[in-house]
């Protein structure tokens, strides 16, 4: 019993952003999935470089939510699915791509990319490159 609370303990630990030295790009991109299908963005949150971190609060009026408030996503709809598909960038730049996709056919599916930088030897996203040009950083700026 005893081996198995350590072996549970040990995996949340490898996995959790508070006690992992670093997360892969592809455990980036599936917190900000779960969390976009969620609608629950703190987990997001915790993992966004400071800078990032400071232009989202900024953008967050006093008792509203981050999942509503921000543009995280090219399209303002909720889409049904969403997973990363692919990786590029570079090894200081690493980039996730995210598939989005709907149940109804009549809308179209796209890809937009976490752009990631290490912070303390930490991956953390900086920016999304929304597929339809402009980066969240650009909205968020321009609010």
């Amino acid at each position: 019993m005893k081996r198995i609370a350590l072996a549970l303990a040990a995996t949340v630990f490898t996995v959790s952003p508070v006690f992992a030295l670093s997360l892969t790009s592809v455990q980036v991109g599936e917190i900000y999935c779960d969390a976009r299908l969620s609608g629950d963005m703190a987990p997001v949150l915790a993992i966004l470089t400071p800078e990032l971190a400071a232009l989202v609060a900024r953008s967050v009026p006093a008792g509203g939510d981050a999942a509503t408030a921000v543009p995280w996503q090219s399209s303002t709809d909720y889409a049904s699915n969403c997973m990363p598909v692919g990786a590029s960038g570079t090894a200081e730049r690493p980039e996730i791509v995210i598939a989005f996709g709907y149940t109804d056919p009549g809308k179209a599916q796209y890809a937009d990319r976490l752009i990631m930088r290490f912070v303390d030897q930490r991956l953390r996203i900086d920016d999304i490159a929304y597929a339809n040009s402009g980066t969240l950083r650009d909205k968020l700026a321009a609010k």
